[in-house]
């Protein structure tokens, strides 16, 4: 099993932060630029959910043609400690496992750090192919989602980069009936 670590260094209060993380996990296509689009798992009852949470999970556009969209699913869910987990489902068959946890840590009164922990497990040569990707695109992932989400938080609206990703995304989109 591979484990991959990301710590975000952002300017804001914890509390502030987690807002965004925990209450607001199934919009993280809201503000994040690696997530083209997110929503909460359609049909979903409070059953379904880790306890606290705000949603049973949600689901995300990948930007792969592979595998278009992912179900990721809060299986923890912790408000006074501000942490949360998920884990996929509907992955490629050569992903067994793909489980994160973000903790949301405070560094002082105005700043805060998103201690990002993913634990992948791959079967088969192309799964571990896949895994060593997977590993070299966190480090780049972890900068756009620290750029992403201090912009979000300093300014409400999403950075730049995620306003010209929606704008692309409305472009392609047919016109309504």
């Amino acid at each position: 099993m591979r484990q991959l670590s990301a710590d975000l260094a952002i300017d804001a209060p914890a509390d502030q932060v987690w807002e965004v993380i925990g209450p607001g996990f199934a919009r993280i296509g809201d503000w994040a630029s690696v997530i083209p689009a997110s929503a909460p798992i359609p049909g979903a009852d409070a059953s379904a959910c880790a306890v606290g949470a705000p949603a049973a999970g949600r689901v995300c556009a990948t930007g792969v043609r592979l595998f278009p969209r992912v179900t990721e699913s809060l299986i923890a869910y912790d408000q006074a400690r501000r942490t949360l987990t998920y884990q996929a489902r509907d992955l490629p068959a050569l992903v067994t496992l793909a489980r994160n946890t973000w903790t949301v840590v405070p560094a002082g009164e105005r700043r805060c750090r998103v201690v990002v922990q993913a634990q992948l497990q791959v079967r088969g040569a192309l799964g571990v192919l896949a895994g060593w990707a997977a590993a070299a695109q966190t480090w780049r992932n972890a900068r756009l989602l620290e750029a992403d989400l201090s912009h979000y938080i300093r300014h409400g609206t999403p950075s730049p980069r995620k306003q010209r990703q929606l704008r692309r995304a409305a472009k392609r989109r047919p016109a309504g009936p």
